[in-house]
């Protein structure tokens, strides 16, 4: 029997058919363990059931995702009703979920749980004991797997934004019953090189795939290390222990990178614009001083310093004159002052008394005799007049007024 040759968009249709055609495939309800879980943009949900064994893709469209009355997330245990089909693009049946009603959480997500309070209480979660990311790294080590996607991501950005610095692969398993050892011992051994920054992740899977990232001595290894990390896992919605140990956190190994550095020339394009704003701001204010220095010189000082100076020496010459005019004046009542005080001076001599016929009589001591019980009989005494002196003997006296 010849067997017909089917193209394999033909043999999906087929397949779709067939399951579509079976009555117990149009209505079924499956429980699990729900992962992967994305909100599309469209409004659609596309996500995962799966059980210890087993796992089927699943989708619920935008008219019939309006109207659930829970938000589906990693871990939750659901109860799914809709139909089975195939998904003929890409060969694969799926579940197209009509209705959904959750059960309980999983085992994953209350190991998950558990483990983040446990961490929680001991202060590994902690945002003040984060460590600071470096401005300018110039060593980065780099932890994930030697042939993921993670790697191509990290050494692409890091090329693109950081030319300079200087990367180090430690290599390491990061999916699998041993990744969570391969993990721990690649933070530790990180430890014992010159490095500014690690960048820790992996690309995007399921919550499996991801596990060795909820790792309890991977989370202590990290709180440990004395180099800042930056956790970079999964995609956006995908959340790790790692990620919440981590000193910073980015949605994708592709931001972690991105997050790590500067990019080199952004920076020489801020640095140009500083530069050419300070040549500007000088340029301004040569230009406001040069005017300011131009109407300086239109002022009448500077367009006729002649006549300024000639004015200055008029103001000079007035000046001059004022101050000789004052101190003739200051002396000429200096003058009329004093000759006012020596005729008072004259007036009040003892001189201008005797030259109106008195004199002063002084005893053998030269002290003047004013009172006549300072003399006695035959009493030697000395006589001044205006125009000399003599001697004369005391012959009587006679006490009483001068009447």
């Amino acid at each position: 029997m010849k067997i017909k040759t089917l193209s394999v968009t033909q043999l999906n249709l087929y397949v779709k058919r067939l399951i579509n055609a079976d009555p117990i495939l149009h209505m079924v309800q499956v429980a699990g363990e729900v992962s992967n879980c994305t909100y599309h943009g469209s409004g659609h949900i596309y996500f995962s059931l799966k059980d210890e064994n087993s796992r089927i893709r699943c989708v619920m469209f935008r008219s019939q995702a309006q109207g659930l009355k829970i938000r589906l997330k990693e871990g939750m245990r659901v109860t799914a009703a809709g139909s089975i089909t195939v998904y003929e693009r890409d060969g694969q049946y799926q579940l197209i979920a009509s209705h959904i009603e959750e059960t309980g959480l999983g085992d994953w997500f209350l190991a998950f749980q558990q483990l983040k309070e446990k961490l929680d209480r001991e202060g590994l979660l902690d945002p003040s004991r984060k460590k600071p990311l470096p401005l300018y790294p110039e060593s980065i080590g780099l932890i994930t797997s030697e042939t993921g996607a993670a790697l191509q991501d990290f050494l692409t950005v890091l090329h693109r934004r950081w030319p300079s610095a200087k990367l180090t692969l430690f290599a390491s398993l990061v999916q699998g019953e041993m990744a969570p050892q391969s993990l721990t011992k690649a933070v530790n051994k990180a430890q014992d090189y010159d490095l500014d920054l690690i960048l820790l992740g992996r690309g995007g899977g399921s919550i499996e795939e991801l596990w060795a990232f909820n790792s309890e001595s991977l989370a202590y290894a990290i709180a440990n290390s004395k180099i800042p990390i930056i956790s970079g896992v999964g995609h956006e919605t995908d959340f790790t222990i790692a990620d919440f140990v981590a000193d910073q956190r980015a949605n994708t190994p592709t931001a972690a990178a991105e997050l790590a550095v500067p990019d080199a020339k952004q920076l020489v394009r801020q640095l140009d614009g500083l530069m050419a704003a300070m040549k500007n701001r000088v340029n301004q204010h040569l230009s406001q001083e040069k005017r300011a220095l131009e109407a300086m010189t239109l002022r009448a000082p500077f367009r006729f310093p002649t006549r300024f100076l000639d004015e200055q020496r008029q103001a000079l010459d007035t000046l001059q004159l004022q101050l000789v005019q004052l101190m003739e004046k200051d002396f000429k009542d200096r003058n009329t002052h004093l000759a006012h005080t020596g005729e008072k001076l004259h007036q009040l001599s003892p001189l201008s008394t005797l030259g109106r016929g008195y004199a002063f009589i002084q005893d053998e001591t030269e002290a003047v005799i004013t009172r006549i019980n300072q003399v006695s009989q035959e009493q030697q005494v000395t006589v001044t007049l205006q125009d000399g002196r003599f001697n004369a003997s005391v012959i009587s006296i006679k006490e009483g007024g001068t009447s």
